[in-house]
């Protein structure tokens, strides 16, 4: 048992990108440039102002609470949360205190791919509940703060664990695969560095021994003191969601090897320096003063829940094609993390296995055989999706939405590559061809039209191969004379002399008799 563990929460705010704001009917855009473009008495906090709640604000924090298996509430309301500073103005943020719209959660979280020191998590959610954000600071050159209200009142969902990650791994992961989420229910584009998802970690480095962790509290063990934990904020990429945490570690690592104690404190993530440096004293649940909002009345979010379905979650998307289409877990992952994605591989695998169940040598082949037959056209599906057409769009820099390749013309290039009609690289060139325009065109005419199809007749290739022989005579003798390797070479001329078209097991085959006779 290690002697020091670190006991890590995360709170995770996600921007809803609903038309208007939160409290008021200006249009919701924080990512305006011109400053204070969308603004109204109410989001700037002009006397005598109310605020009306954002009916699809509260819809879309329940179908958050409802991805995350929370608990939805019966009665919730809206409280005051007083502090002030220049980013707020009306002295007090309109907040959920003791009446969250979600509670009771969970995520789950499992390590197939990266290194930790466990393969599964059980993340407890304590709760998720709806907000307004703040305005933004701009820090000019001159040393002047400016306040940019646009943001202000954008409607704000902040997401609070239980203290259950033991590594920065775990911290990591759970942000990713929040980010998933959201941008599967469309409620937020989750981008990090616009800061649509801000992710802060509470930490804590206690001894072995001196505490237990009950309903998602951290509690001494009888003659204990817990070490205080430190929020640390300014975590802008996963990158420095990791980083920070371990950082952190290990600086309250040292401090208790050394004998020394650290109050209750927030800690800000400095990308460049590599550290935590200190920024205020942390304040508690009292020093914000939190009372029920005078001005809006409580509301039933359960009502509201019967009315929302959601969609086939990341998790389980990624489950069934790892079940259903064979699909190694790498790919399984990345297929599942965006909904384009998603959609085009499930309409790519339901082209396929029609065209698979409709050819005559399948229809007398037993269930077996041919969930053996759909695992391995799936596969070579799912490779080419990843590697190939993901490959070629990273290249150009565009995303799948913005080409013309249909799922059903890729699916009809998989089956030209899967009966052998077109080799690996003219199928490539293909694609190149498919993604490169602007209307979406069959596969099969425009390997008709370059005359890439791939060419097995032996006749035809012995021809070719007679000459790639008698052109290159050392490499031959060398063949003949056991050194296995220099069949490649030879292979690899008749590829180029046919421009790829040549089936090459065909021409092994035909290399190898020639030779086997000279």
């Amino acid at each position: 048992m290690p002697e020091y563990i670190p006991v890590i929460g995360m709170e995770v705010h996600v921007e809803l990108k609903t038309a208007s704001k939160m409290f008021c009917s200006c249009k919701n855009d924080p990512d305006e440039n011109e400053p204070n473009k969308n603004i109204c008495e109410i989001c700037t906090a002009q006397p005598g102002t109310l605020p009306v709640p954002n009916k699809k604000a509260i819809e879309w924090t329940v179908k958050i609470g409802k991805a995350l298996g929370c608990s939805i509430r019966e009665l919730s309301k809206f409280d005051r949360k007083h502090y002030f500073y220049p980013d707020l103005p009306k002295g007090y943020q309109i907040s959920q205190y003791d009446e969250p719209i979600a509670e009771h959660g969970k995520v789950r979280l499992e390590f197939v791919l990266e290194d930790n020191i466990r393969d599964v998590a059980d993340i407890g959610i304590t709760r998720a509940h709806l907000e307004e954000d703040t305005a933004k600071l701009l820090h000019d050159d001159s040393g002047s703060t400016l306040v940019d209200f646009n943001r202000a009142g954008t409607p704000l969902v902040e997401i609070v664990t239980d203290p259950d990650f033991l590594s920065a791994t775990e911290a990591k992961m759970y942000c990713q695969e929040l980010r998933i989420l959201f941008r599967a229910l469309e409620v937020s584009d989750a981008d990090m560095e616009k800061g649509h998802m801000r992710c802060e970690a509470n930490i804590s480095v206690q001894e072995a021994g001196t505490f237990e962790i009950v309903d998602g509290v951290v509690k001494p063990l009888d003659g204990h003191t817990l070490n205080a934990k430190v929020e640390l904020k300014n975590l802008n990429s996963f990158k420095a969601v990791e980083r920070g945490i371990q950082y952190e570690i290990v600086r309250q690592t040292n401090m208790i090897e050394k004998g020394e104690t650290w109050i209750q404190q927030t800690r800000g993530w400095d990308e460049d320096k590599g550290e935590t440096v200190l920024q205020r004293i942390k304040e508690n649940a009292a020093d914000y003063r939190y009372f029920p909002d005078p001005d809006i009345p409580p509301f039933h979010p359960i009502s509201i829940a019967g009315h929302i379905s959601l969609p086939e979650l990341p998790q389980a998307t990624r489950a069934r094609f790892h079940a259903e289409y064979g699909l190694s877990y790498a790919d399984a992952r990345f297929l599942s993390e965006d909904k384009i994605w998603t959609n085009f591989t499930d309409q790519t695998m339901s082209e396929l296995f029609e065209w698979l169940h409709a050819l005559p040598e399948v229809k007398g082949d037993s269930d077996d055989i041919i969930d053996q037959k759909k695992n391995k056209v799936a596969r070579l599906a799912s490779g080419w999706i990843t590697s190939k057409l993901g490959g070629i769009l990273n290249e150009k820099q565009i995303g799948l939405a913005d080409v013309a390749c249909s799922a059903e013309n890729f699916a009809e290039l998989i089956a030209l590559i899967y009966t052998g009609r077109v080799n690996a690289t003219n199928a490539h060139k293909i694609l190149l061809i498919m993604v490169g325009l602007n209307v979406d065109k069959d596969p099969t005419h425009i390997m008709e039209e370059k005359g890439w199809g791939q060419v097995s007749d032996e006749i035809q290739l012995g021809a070719i191969v007679d000459r790639i022989i008698a052109d290159n005579p050392t490499q031959a003798a060398e063949f003949t004379s056991g050194k296995e390797t220099t069949i490649k070479f030879l292979i690899g001329m008749c590829m180029r002399a046919t421009e790829g078209s040549a089936d090459p097991e065909v021409i092994e085959k035909l290399l190898r008799e020639k030779l086997s006779l000279s």
